[in-house]
């Protein structure tokens, strides 16, 4: 993409001028917008690597013309220790040179040390630069230390004509109970800001699938350390940036951070596994399990966030929180460290991250989440799961508490529970819970449960019905659902204690209707008479 790289002066540190644009809209900016919504051309996106220089303590990249990128950010081999490095850029905008920027150093976003995320490489945080087409580098250690192999990495993350109305998803509001959790807020999807999911194999086949942590425990809020001024259309080319820069040029597996906020009070879905899940991200090192991260785009070193950013972080938190049934002002342990279940990045480690002006907003933003949550955890399922033990007895919340078709679920380490209007709450576990799930849960033949499973009265089985139906058990005969008017007459027999004694086979298609065998004989629907005959 770039010029060949001829080196013609050598850089030292320099004091550079912040580049800083107040969050006001200025006299053109609305102008700029408003030309940015017309109709935009699609821009194939475009990438390359810039390798540094090496001179002793220094590494420098020569002013150059490039073709045009929207990211920079500067990565070396990886260091256990990269805060004696100090990085500074300058850019060629529109035939100028602009003043120097330092970027962000940062050891522990990122994988936890030790664990395999590709082929990790430490460096810079992105940088948004929005459109410029030149670029002069200087990498410098403070200890004396020699850097080699140190790039430039220059993101183009082309436009797509989505950019201006990206799609979202939503959760819908549940109105059949007051005690649903806070629901899942608008939020921006992976396709909906133009993920390219081919680079996640770019690490290794490892990097494919997505990793999940246990449970959700706490979030980490963090700032992306860069401008402030972007537009709304500019916004999903900053994350495909990102996501770019994170795989490409860090060596991760995907995305950093599971959610990502815009100045406009915009959600973007993060890394790729499932928003409703606890997805292990890379975003706060050795604190990433058990975690998510939230990063608010923009530089809080600078200026304050805005209202509108802050009340959609609330939203997900609060969200995340109250589907896994915790305390946005409670403390956790994490990584043998005590931390506030809502904290910043800087809590783990001496950083400026998330910027001082958005740490002094954590407090209220807890308290935010905390109304939004109704004041405290309490719903159906919840009181449910307290019944039966509590977490020593149901596990830790997995897939926190989420809508199906007829009411609510969550999966827990050890059981599911679920919940309807109709039914009340019950769980289903063991190998019940693996038999359940694969013919579709609550949305499936057998409907929602509406007892716990039990002894079997007959041939040390065990059993557990179900509002269309029950599963039934036994060493001898294995898992076999029975649904719909075959289970009527089943039930209206004995069921297992019938003479047709335990289903041997799941119910399958005949001409003319369906069929189930049991141990002693046959049940047959029949279509076009609407009856059951036994055989």
């Amino acid at each position: 993409m770039s010029k060949t790289f001829s080196p013609r002066l050598a850089l030292t540190a320099v004091t550079g001028l912040a580049l800083f644009v107040p969050l006001a809209h200025t006299p053109g900016q609305a102008a700029t917008e408003q030309a940015e919504q017309t109709q935009r051309p699609t821009i194939d996106p475009d990438y390359v690597e810039i390798p540094l220089q090496q001179s002793g303590q220094y590494a420098t990249a020569a002013a150059q013309e490039t073709k045009p990128f929207g990211l920079v950010g500067v990565t070396w081999p990886y260091r256990k220790n990269s805060a004696p490095v100090q990085v500074k850029v300058r850019i060629l905008r529109n035939g100028s040179w602009e003043a120097w920027e330092t970027l962000k150093v940062e050891d522990d976003h990122g994988p936890a040390t030790g664990t395999t995320e590709g082929s990790e490489r430490s460096g810079t945080e992105p940088y948004w630069v929005g459109t410029a087409n030149g670029i002069q580098t200087s990498l410098t250690t403070t200890d004396g230390t020699k850097i080699t192999d140190a790039k430039v990495a220059l993101v183009n993350p082309g436009i797509r004509a989505t950019d201006d109305d990206p799609a979202t998803t939503q959760d819908p509001i549940q109105t059949n109970t007051a005690k649903a959790p806070y629901p899942m807020p608008l939020m921006v999807t992976r396709r909906g800001w133009g993920a390219d999911e081919r680079l996640r194999a770019l690490n290794g086949k490892s990097c494919i699938k997505p990793k999940y942590t246990g449970t959700v425990q706490a979030a980490f809020v963090h700032h992306t350390a860069d401008r402030n001024n972007y537009t709304r259309a500019q916004v999903p080319a900053m994350v495909r940036s990102m996501y770019a820069y994170h795989v490409r040029s860090r060596g991760w597996c995907d995305l950093g951070y599971n959610f990502l906020v815009d100045r406009f009070g915009r959600a973007f879905e993060g890394r790729y596994g499932g928003a409703q899940l606890p997805v292990l991200g890379a975003h706060t090192g050795s604190f990433n399990a058990n975690s998510f991260g939230v990063s608010l785009i923009g530089n809080f070193d600078q200026v304050a966030p805005p209202a509108p950013m802050l009340e959609t972080t609330a939203r997900i938190i609060a969200w995340k929180m109250d589907a896994n049934y915790r305390s946005p002002t409670a403390t956790i342990v994490l990584d043998g460290s005590k931390l506030h279940t809502v904290s910043g990045h800087r809590d783990t480690k001496a950083t400026a991250c998330p910027g001082k002006n958005l740490y002094a907003r954590l407090p209220w933003l807890k308290q935010r989440i905390l109304t939004l949550m109704s004041r405290g955890v309490s719903t159906e399922i919840y009181r449910y799961a307290v019944k039966l033990g509590g977490f020593r007895v149901t596990g830790q919340p997995f897939w926190g508490e989420h809508r199906t078709r007829t009411g609510r679920a969550t999966y827990f380490k050890a059981r599911d529970i679920y919940w309807s209007p109709k039914t009340g709450a019950h769980s289903v576990r063991s190998l019940f819970r693996t038999r359940y799930r694969q013919l579709g849960g609550p949305d499936g033949v057998l409907k929602q449960p509406t007892s716990e499973y039990r002894l079997g009265r007959a041939g040390n089985s065990k059993v557990q019905s179900f509002q269309n139906g029950g599963l039934y058990w036994s060493k001898r005969t294995g898992m076999r659902p029975v649904a719909g008017m075959i289970h009527r007459k089943y039930a209206a027999l004995g069921a297992e204690r019938s003479r047709l004694g335990l289903p041997t086979t799941d119910m399958y298609r005949i001409k003319g209707g369906l069929r189930q065998r049991f141990q002693h004989g046959w049940l047959t629907y029949n279509n076009h008479e609407r009856k059951v005959f036994i055989s």
